[in-house]
């Protein structure tokens, strides 16, 4: 913690002697170089810190890293301006007078010098009290002179520290004399420099190297240029990803777009790109808050902000999603802010269709599960789970029916008549849930009414056809079933079906399915034909009614469940109920995803 204050007051120090190096120089329009000088004995007069005797020049300002957070304030960007262009260092009339004599090189360097691509100088020792304290620069090459033209040219025979007065607040003129003494090369970058352009002073990053070269030292640096800085890291992810890349010059208060800059905000190149200071009036109101905070966080704490905001352009209200990031100079100042813009219109405009299906299905699992309640209490009512027994002429009968997570449209029905015959009956209506399960209903009490007509199982089962078509909505549903009339004199089963499996007899420990010609499902055609069959039947004898539910698995095919079954039923003896018990645990009907039925009836 102590070493981190530590910093943090060293870099407070620098930045404020350098503050006030620029404004002793803006203001007495000497160089930079003459400022520190001036700066030094000014501070050694007064017995005090040259970083005290610049705050005395500027005045004191916040320490980084303090805790203070300043309150809500005024929206104005152009105060975090490092200084107006007005007031740039070395802009005056007063120019450093050059080195008497300078020392020549040797001839080989022009040669050097010419064969290197980047920028590169070459520059010799200036020694006082027997040390070295500064270089003169005795060479430049064709890249330094065609990029900086008459500077460039002026720059010859004069100190380094005074054509390149930061070498001093960077502590990179110490590296460089350490690097001719020791005689190891030193590298540094990439890092964040302000430096001369034709425009003026300019942040841009720098990689460079230091050697001694003979007599001298050679120093050469590679800065990209702003228009290849661009292209160079953003022309691929603005195609792939449509962002859009900028950079705002803290010291010329100018901002540089790429073209896709342009279409997120709805401008045109002639127009130009939009200053921070216009941001205000793009803003929708509640989304000026998080840009101001995103500017204090900038600035004041030093740290990259990751927002959203909302805007007001050609083509209406675009959401803008924006990640900015402060470059810093040696002093940890704010130089420059680089910024990268995307439009996300589409992505939340997609998020609110998302929200609206995901809310629309809610509220449809709502109504289902609404219809699954109402669909199971209605089963309730009509079936029960567990008929008891019912002893009718000539047999016994016991039903089980095995409810699962979807509604069916399972049912059943046996009941003596007044002719002394007893219905059998069983069936299924297509689907799930709430229409399913009201269908079930329609079916099961129109067959209850109709075979007391005394009419004959193909004649029942034709009109089950027309009830099952005859749905007042218009949609015409479909179904299955079996019936048939048991006449206990004879002990004969007359039997019809429409679509559905037919029954199993269990004879003398055997089982197999009743033979019998079958017909149309219920509700696909208008004028179908059910033929009737007639099976004998003995004391004792199993007759097995069923849904198609215990034989349409999932983990098994019809036939293998139609063999298992044939297996359960030739396996289960005692009272129809315990045989229903022992087949239902066989199969595995209790576990089934779909509603089930059976109906067991044992001939006396």
């Amino acid at each position: 913690m102590a070493a981190h204050l530590g910093d943090a007051e060293d870099a407070h120090e620098r930045a404020l002697v350098e503050q006030g190096a620029y404004a002793i120089a803006a203001r007495f329009q000497v160089t930079l170089a003459d400022a520190y000088r001036h700066l030094g004995a000014l501070a050694q007069e007064f017995g005090i810190s040259m970083g005290e005797a610049a705050e005395a020049l500027v005045g004191g300002r916040p320490p980084i890293g303090s805790a203070h957070r300043p309150g809500p304030a005024s929206f104005d960007p152009a105060k975090y301006l490092r200084r107006p262009p007005h007031e740039l260092p070395g802009s005056g009339t007063v120019q450093p007078e050059p080195i008497p004599e300078p020392p020549e090189p040797p001839e080989w360097v022009d040669d050097v010098l010419a064969g290197i691509h980047g920028n590169a100088l070459y520059a010799m020792p200036l020694y006082s009290g027997g040390r070295i304290n500064d270089f003169v620069i005795v060479r430049i090459n064709d890249t330094v002179e065609s990029r900086l033209g008459e500077p460039a040219r002026q720059a010859v025979g004069r100190r380094l520290q005074d054509a390149y007065p930061q070498v001093l607040t960077s502590g990179l003129l110490g590296q460089y004399i350490r690097a001719f003494e020791t005689g190891e090369p030193f590298a540094r970058g990439p890092f964040e420099q302000v430096t001369i352009s034709p425009r003026g002073l300019e942040p841009v990053s720098v990689v460079l190297r230091a050697a001694r070269a003979g007599p001298g030292l050679l120093l050469t640096w590679s800065d990209t240029a702003e228009e290849e800085r661009l292209l160079a890291r953003w022309e691929q992810s603005e195609r792939l990803a449509g962002l859009g890349w900028g950079e705002w010059n803290l010291f010329t208060n100018e901002v540089e777009w790429t073209r896709r800059m342009y279409d997120i905000f709805g401008r045109t190149p002639e127009e130009g790109p939009t200053r921070l200071e216009e941001m205000p009036g793009l803003l929708l109101p509640e989304d000026l808050p998080a840009m101001e905070e995103a500017v204090r966080t900038l600035f004041e704490y030093r740290e990259a902000v990751d927002t959203e905001f909302r805007i007001r352009q050609r083509s209406g209200v675009r959401h803008v999603h924006m990640m900015l990031e402060p470059v810093l100079d040696s002093d940890a100042r704010p130089v420059a802010v680089r910024f990268l813009a995307q439009d996300v219109t589409d992505r939340r405009r997609q998020e609110r269709v998302l929200a609206a299906t995901h809310q629309r299905l809610l509220e449809e699992n709502r109504r289902a599960e609404e219809e699954r309640r109402f669909a199971a209490r209605l089963r309730q009512v009509i079936l029960a789970l567990r008929d008891p027994a019912i002893s009718a002429p000539g047999m016994d009968v016991a039903v089980r029916y095995h409810t699962a997570e979807r509604i069916g449209g399972d049912w059943h029905k046996a009941r003596p008549l007044p002719d002394g015959r007893v219905l059998l009956a069983i069936g299924d209506a297509m689907g799930h849930g709430l229409a399913a399960a009201t269908q079930m209903a329609q079916m099961r009490a129109g067959l209850a009414g109709l075979a007391y007509t005394g009419a004959e199982p193909g004649r029942l089962m034709t009109w089950l056809n027309e009830l099952v078509r005859a749905e007042p909505s218009g949609e015409v549903g479909t179904g299955t079933a079996v019936l048939g009339h048991f006449l206990p004199e004879d002990r004969t089963l007359r039997w019809s079906r429409a679509g559905h499996p037919p029954p199993i007899l269990v004879r003398a420990g055997r089982a197999r399915l009743l033979e019998g010609e079958g017909g149309p499902m219920l509700g696909v055609l208008e004028d179908p034909r059910y033929p009737v069959s007639v099976t004998a039947l003995e004391p004792h004898d199993l007759l097995l009614f069923y849904t198609d539910g215990i034989i349409d698995r999932r983990d098994m095919d019809p036939d293998t469940a139609t063999a298992r079954l044939l297996a359960a039923a030739a396996g289960a003896d005692g009272s129809p109920d315990d045989r229903l018990d022992r087949i239902i645990k066989e199969i595995g009907a209790d576990q089934m995803e779909d509603d089930v039925c059976l109906m067991a009836a044992v001939i006396r």
